[in-house]
């Protein structure tokens, strides 16, 4: 088969499957002398390390030269360099996956910068980024090396597909020619004449209730056997009226299945969007909707802590919060309120999904506002004087970000140990709160912070100092100190 450099394309990924087992082990404890009884000695590990033998970082990214070597770019490949990221602990026997995407091209060096994961289910083992070269621009290659073509419009889930804002969202993205999967409780609720005939697109269909686990599992088989879900859409929701249970049970409970049986699929293509629909009610107060209020921050809650585990692997979460809308659904609350229409909230979500957008979006009659979701500390004022950024217009992110020469400072030396964190899930997070802050990075910070500043951090310090404002704080007592 004939390979160009040309064929490739950003985006472009492969990905297949691996177990590990002690003979393995031993085969590589053969070539590397590494005998680190970790990872072969049953009694050691039932000592000190939960009874769990561990694979070695190293034999568990072997597979990065196959990578290199069979795929991107294949036989004509030079390995030039790679940065590794050990995340989480693999154990003999579990099946993990490689995700190797490309993530930037040099056509006139022929160099490609390729993204890889390797996760079991959706719990990520390692990431690296790797730099190959190809030494010929045309060759051919017997060895058969197959990948995924970048694709921009993967299949949407869309649950409670027959409620007014459902549907219409379901009518926008058939209309633009994306695959879809539509949830409703009832097939006599959803057909193909939900959609019309505007588009020629793949449209699959699950008659299931999101409160009944039996339902809930058939629509979990169906996200498995199709293995196609790029974006998960759930608007699906009890009236209002419905008890604290029931409304947690599908704004959070139903999502949280659905998004753990998607993520899976994200993570091979390193690609994937999950939105819910939230509402105003979760910042307004609106008495008689408490619960429903509660159930739809639960939601937001999840997708924040989704987005900021999963955003360094293109998976994001999002949520919309659109003001009164007029469907059958708020019509006995919402009298004669300026209401939004059920088109207006399905190009919104539209927008927020095919574009670079904030983590929530607020919806009213005639505009919006982007922002995040969370804690807002009540003093804003900077003890160096600097100034606060505390408001935004319409599409711009709202932020409480303080502009003082140790944040920055600060910020600088956690972005150059956290490589793939935002400037936001760095300030607003801390261990085990932002992606890539481990136990491991926590004590690279805390040297990097103490070599930037020339401090002395004592043990103490290296264990309590778990988040960004935690060192701040701590920076700012130390500096002031020695005025």
């Amino acid at each position: 088969m004939s390979f160009k450099f040309e064929q490739f394309t950003v985006g472009d990924s492969i990905s297949f499957d691996k177990t590990f087992w002690p003979k393995d082990f031993a085969r590589f404890a053969e070539l590397s002398g590494d005998l680190n009884p970790l990872h072969h000695d049953p009694d050691y590990a039932a000592m000190y390390a939960n009874n769990q033998l561990i694979v070695p970082l190293h034999l568990i990214i072997g597979p990065l030269s196959r990578i290199a070597g069979m795929n991107f770019p294949g036989v004509p490949s030079l390995y030039l360099n790679h940065r590794v990221r050990a995340v989480s602990q693999l154990k003999y026997g579990e099946e993990i996956t490689y995700s190797a995407k490309i993530a930037a091209l040099h056509p006139g060096k022929r160099v490609m910068t390729i993204e890889v994961v390797g996760f079991v289910g959706d719990k990520v083992i390692f990431d690296a980024e790797m730099n190959t070269r190809a030494l010929r621009s045309e060759w051919d290659q017997d060895i058969a090396s197959k990948f995924s073509k970048a694709v921009s419009k993967k299949r949407v889930l869309i649950t409670g597909s027959s409620g007014a804002i459902g549907s219409a969202i379901a009518r926008k993205f058939a209309y633009e020619g994306w695959p879809t999967l539509l949830q409703s409780r009832s097939k006599l609720e959803i057909s193909e004449s939900l959609l019309g005939e505007e588009k020629d697109v793949s449209v699959e269909f699950i008659e299931a209730d999101l409160s009944i686990e039996k339902d809930l599992n058939s629509l979990v088989e169906k996200i498995e056997l199709l293995g196609d879900i790029g974006v998960v859409i759930h608007t699906a929701s009890p009236p209002l009226s419905s008890g604290m249970t029931k409304l947690a049970e599908i704004n959070y409970s139903a999502l949280k299945r659905v998004t753990k049986a998607s993520l899976p699929q994200m993570l091979r293509r390193q690609h994937g969007k999950i939105l819910t629909i939230g509402s105003t009610a979760m910042l307004s107060m609106i008495d008689g909707l408490e619960d429903y209020a509660i159930a739809k921050s639960m939601a937001a809650s999840y997708l924040k802590w989704v987005d900021s585990r999963f955003s360094a692997y293109g998976i994001n979460g999002y949520v919309l919060a659109p003001d009164f809308v007029a469907t059958e659904y708020s019509k006995a609350i919402r009298g004669g309120m300026p209401s939004l229409l059920p088109s207006e909230v399905a190009s919104k979500v539209y927008d927020i999904l095919t574009s670079d957008s904030s983590f929530m979006t607020v919806q009213y009659v005639g505009s919006s506002e982007a922002g995040t979701y969370g804690f807002m500390p009540n003093n804003l004022e900077d003890t160096d004087g600097s100034s606060v950024v505390v408001a935004s217009n319409q599409k711009e992110e709202i932020s409480y970000s303080r502009h003082g020469a140790n944040e920055e400072r600060l910020l600088g030396c956690i972005k150059l140990i956290l490589l793939n964190a935002s400037s936001e899930a760095i300030r607003n997070g801390g261990l085990g709160l932002t992606s890539g802050w481990d136990s491991l990075a926590q004590i690279q910070i805390m040297l990097e912070v103490e070599r930037h500043f020339n401090l002395k951090f004592s043990s103490g310090d290296f264990e309590n100092l778990k988040t960004y404002r935690g060192i701040l704080t701590a920076l700012r007592a130390r500096t002031e100190d020695r005025v």
